[in-house]
């Protein structure tokens, strides 16, 4: 379970193996983590399997999230990169985005970055960040934070363009646009899965400025 403070929390990576399935596990696991996250809201993006558990303990579907992918993407303009002078203003837009805390979860990001971008108009002020890293041998772009499409299809061609060997992203599919745009590109849309939430009706935040989301683990 990870800890966005007292607006979100989010599960995820509940795994039980196969032995070991039709236990009422995965229902203990989840009791314990209900117990901890007390009133607060708490999201988790549900697998197949998971899902009727996940309803019968309260939750709602609130939204989905597809997975683009592609062999290969073609390059874009490079943009600049997260400096440290940047992070503060990284950690904020994505709090308002997302309605809770994640600087941990970003720092972390971060630290293991393969790449980073930022839209920063004329003005200076930072208005649009993406992260990408490397994952056996793909390349994950998440998350990425963007006012617009126009932004988020820059931002992502700057992290994935030329790079060598798969990409991936899980993008809301809300973003009817941005996956459009995404399939112009030649990225591929898989299975969707839904966000679950207990204890709120929506997710907080900007959410229409999420256009890839950190792991279907973080949220």
């Amino acid at each position: 379970m990870f800890d966005y403070g007292d607006s979100l929390r989010s599960i995820g990576m509940v795994l039980v193996a196969p032995p070991h399935r039709r236990r009422g596990l995965a229902r203990a696991v989840m009791d314990r983590c209900l117990s901890m996250a007390g009133r607060r809201p708490t999201m988790l993006i549900a697998t197949a399997m998971g899902e009727p558990l996940y309803v019968d303990l309260g939750f709602a579907e609130v939204g989905r999230v597809a997975r683009m992918a592609c062999d290969s993407a073609a390059a874009g303009e490079r943009l600049p990169s997260i400096s440290t002078a940047d992070v503060h203003a990284v950690l904020e837009l994505d709090r308002m985005a997302c309605g809770a805390d994640r600087s941990v979860l970003l720092r972390s990001l971060l630290a293991r970055a393969a790449a980073t971008a930022v839209v920063r108009p004329a003005s200076g002020a930072i208005r649009a960040f993406g992260i990408a890293l490397r994952q056996r041998d793909q390349l994950v772009v998440a998350p990425l934070i963007a006012p617009n499409t126009s932004d988020a299809v820059t931002l992502f061609l700057s992290l994935a363009g030329g790079c060598a060997g798969p990409v991936r992203l899980d993008v809301p599919t809300r973003q009817e646009a941005f996956l459009s745009a995404l399939a112009a590109l030649g990225l591929t849309q898989g299975p969707s899965a839904p966000i679950m939430l207990l204890g709120a009706g929506s997710l907080p935040g900007r959410r229409e400025q999420i256009y890839a989301i950190a792991s279907r683990g973080f949220g």
